[in-house]
């Protein structure tokens, strides 16, 4: 029986979202033109934020086992004096850390999940053509022994990087800028002079060197490169990476390297109701930041759970244009961070070559907090989104985390389905049970949880709906009937329940 929906592109954020569906109840068909898997490092780091995602679905242990984790990052001068420092010491998370790996790694450990929930990957199958016909997706296979196949599924979800199919049949375009300069990345084996646990950026008068370190002892470095610099050989590499270092030391080996461009760009929609764009195919930002693959994880994230629902007939399909107004505020929040850490590095690595003075870092403990939960990528705020919303009854007080953030402790309460946590005394029981019976397999209940209400931002009791992927949703300071009817009406917003009456 032929999928419903057909995942285009094996990356990771290809890989995660077939996984999420299956987790979710629905299968779906991932094709990848390439017929061998690649053994290049790339995207290499995996925020808090996002390890936490993994740590929701059970694959965090297969990730702390096979990566690096970075505590701190630091931008040093030619003399290694520290110049800035952000430590990702005391994040209200799971993890304190980054995880650095390479990209080929986190692909083997996805698609071994995938395989053991019972899907897979078909390689070598490229999607030739996409079209529309009579409101119907109509799409071209390539299988590898040239033969052509021609399927029809209600959804596809295009994961294809940035020379995406699907993007291209959509006629959207990633629209944004490149950024000045011409930049190399390469994996290296080197005796560094930086803490295996902590990232760094070295400015000096040959130019910038970025440093994160690998599993066995290597490192992924990033450098710029002459304008005019159209080829790099090895010995290149070398020798650029030990003029940045002030010969303090030389790599030894050199296992994979690429010049390119750093870009800053988005589409314009991600879908359009039967075609979604995630990861590389929907966004692009500068990787001195390392928050590109991380984004696309969560592009999968989000669209799975609500993709799931509707499909599974749990929810209205207009759930399905939330998606794209939930992960555009994402998305465009994460690369104007990607773009202060770019033009943060970029300002001070030139200064130091023209010798001019790098102005003093700012101390304010807010703003360094601020600044830390947005590289760590547990920062993103959905208010303003069709699925927020906040009974706060008349005169009430602004309190955190509010509906639209992420919910500190949701990994307590794990599955697929809402959460409504309620706290304190129930002035109608009888109107709790009702709506129990009425989203029954839709919302677990939790009475009273062992979490602290002021937690869900809600320090006097009152009732918060938790969302599959962890953020708050609703919010109301009473449980009363009204507070109930508001939920009921919030949900109905979107999902339908088990029981119309």
């Amino acid at each position: 029986m032929q999928k419903e929906v057909l995942i285009i592109g094996a990356g990771p954020s290809g890989l995660f979202a077939a996984a999420e569906l299956i987790r979710h109840g629905v299968d779906a068909r991932l094709v990848e033109r390439e017929v061998h898997s690649h053994h290049q490092a790339r995207a290499t780091t995996i925020q808090a934020g996002t390890l936490e995602i993994l740590d929701s679905v059970g694959l965090l242990p297969p990730f702390i086992e096979s990566a690096e984790q970075v505590r701190c990052t630091r931008i040093y001068g030619p003399d290694m004096s520290e110049l800035r420092s952000t430590t990702f010491d005391g994040l209200d998370c799971c993890c304190e850390f980054q995880s650095v790996l390479p990209q080929y790694e986190t692909e083997r450990i996805l698609e071994q999940h995938l395989v053991s929930l019972g899907g897979n990957v078909e390689r070598g199958v490229t999607a030739t053509k996409i079209e529309v016909d009579a409101d119907d997706l109509l799409v071209e296979l390539s299988h590898p022994n040239r033969s052509t196949e021609q399927v029809r599924p209600d959804i596809i979800i295009g994961a294809g990087g940035a020379h995406s199919v699907t993007r291209a049949s959509m006629n959207e375009l990633l629209e944004g800028a490149t950024y000045e300069g011409h930049f190399l990345v390469a994996d290296i084996a080197m005796q560094a002079p930086l803490p295996r646990d902590e990232s760094g950026v070295v400015c000096g008068p040959n130019g910038l060197i970025l440093l994160s370190p690998l599993p066995g002892g290597r490192w992924i470095s990033f450098q710029d490169l002459e304008e005019t610099q159209q080829t790099v050989s090895v010995d290149e590499i070398i020798n650029g990476v030990e003029a940045r270092l002030g010969a303090r030391c030389r790599p030894t080996d050199v296992a994979w390297f690429s010049p390119f461009r750093m870009q800053r760009r988005i589409v314009s929609r991600l879908d359009d109701g039967k075609r979604f764009l995630i990861g590389d195919a929907a966004h692009l930002s500068s990787p001195f930041g390392g928050e590109g693959l991380n984004a696309g994880l969560q592009d999968a994230y989000d669209l799975a759970w609500k993709l799931a629902f509707v499909l599974r007939g749990h929810a209205r399909r207009s759930l399905l244009d939330d998606y794209a107004i939930e992960r555009t505020i994402a998305d465009r929040h994460v690369l104007e961070v990607s773009d202060q850490v770019h033009r943060g590095i970029v300002d001070i690595a030139q200064a130091v070559r023209q010798r001019q003075e790098v102005p003093a870092a700012v101390t304010d403990p807010l703003a360094a907090a601020l600044q830390r939960n947005a590289r760590a990528m547990i920062d993103v705020d959905y208010a303003g989104s069709p699925l927020i919303a906040d009974d706060h009854g008349p005169g009430a007080v602004r309190t955190e985390p509010h509906p639209g953030q992420r919910y500190p402790d949701w990994r307590r309460f794990g599955g697929t389905s809402h959460h409504l946590l309620v706290f304190g005394a129930i002035a109608e029981l009888e109107s709790l049970r009702r709506f129990e019976r009425r989203w029954s397999n839709r919302v677990d209940i939790a009475r009273d949880p062992d979490v602290s209400p002021a937690r869900a931002g809600i320090p006097t009791g009152g009732m918060v709906l938790i969302r599959p992927d962890g953020h708050i949703g609703f919010r109301s300071r009473a449980v009363d009937s009204a507070a109930l009817a508001a939920v009921d009406r919030h949900l109905s917003s979107y999902l339908i329940r088990r029981d119309p009456d």
